[in-house]
């Protein structure tokens, strides 16, 4: 049994980005969050991992997406304990967050849908390094939907690439997130 990779904090942090569109309106929320990561291996091993723990900060000049870790599932519970423990250190680096400037942001208009790459910053492992997340976001006038996605090199945060039984798994991991907020 492969242990999931600590790459599933970097996709919680993916999510926040994409919230980030509607960062011209006041934020609540957000509803219907599901942040994930997908990590590959030799032999078309795929790890898969979500969450719906997530906040939306909106602290004027900027948006923090905070994305806690502990309830990160890839559905086996051992690989888990193991990405959390060994890998992400999760008692030590709870959760993992993503930094935008609201002026990177494009809100689109009710009935519309903006898309867009966006420079963020990632803090994963206590570690914050630049990112460019895609996003797409569309509007109805009471909420914004919003989804999104990066990349990140887990090496990059000081993660130890995981292998179990001498499969080991490949140190990028991609990261994703879809969301709601309120206030358009």
């Amino acid at each position: 049994m492969l242990r999931a990779t600590s790459l599933s904090a970097a996709a919680i942090l993916a999510a926040s980005g994409f919230a980030v569109s509607a960062a011209y309106a006041a934020l609540s929320g957000p509803t219907e969050a599901k942040v994930g990561f997908a990590a590959s291996g030799p032999g078309g091993l795929k790890i898969e991992g979500t969450t719906s723990d997530m906040t939306v900060a909106d602290q004027s000049e900027v948006i923090t997406i905070t994305v806690p870790l502990a309830n990160l599932s890839t559905g086996i519970a051992l690989r888990d304990r193991h990405m959390k423990e060994k890998y992400l250190e999760v008692p030590k680096y709870p959760s993992a967050t993503l930094t935008i400037a609201r002026a990177a942001l494009r809100l689109p208009a009710a009935g519309a849908k903006s898309e867009a790459d966006v420079p963020a910053t990632v803090t994963l492992h206590g570690q914050s390094r630049p990112t460019s997340v895609h996003y797409t976001a569309s509007g109805d006038g009471a909420s914004t939907a919003i989804s999104g996605a990066f990349h990140v090199n887990m090496t990059g945060f000081g993660i130890t690439v995981p292998s179990y039984l001498g499969v080991t798994v490949k140190p990028d991991v991609d990261v994703h997130a879809t969301f709601h907020v309120a206030g358009t």
